[in-house]
């Protein structure tokens, strides 16, 4: 994923991403750096479901900043 603000990835989770859930994933991989593990391991879900739920909003997130 390209380099961009905090800040900026912060508003564009919490804008573009209505899942509450999500944003806490999100929040925890592109804001504050977390492996997929450490984020499954902090919210009780897989890698898998963390990383697909990832995967799914990346281009998204990409295309609003």
């Amino acid at each position: 994923m390209p380099e961009f603000r905090n800040s900026d990835m912060r508003l564009a989770i919490e804008e573009y991403v209505h899942n509450s859930k999500h944003r806490e994933l999100l929040r925890l991989r592109y804001c504050d750096g977390y492996t997929y593990e450490e984020i499954a391991w902090r919210t009780d879900y897989s890698p898998q479901h963390v990383k697909a739920v990832c995967r799914e909003y990346k281009n998204l997130l990409i295309n609003r900043l």
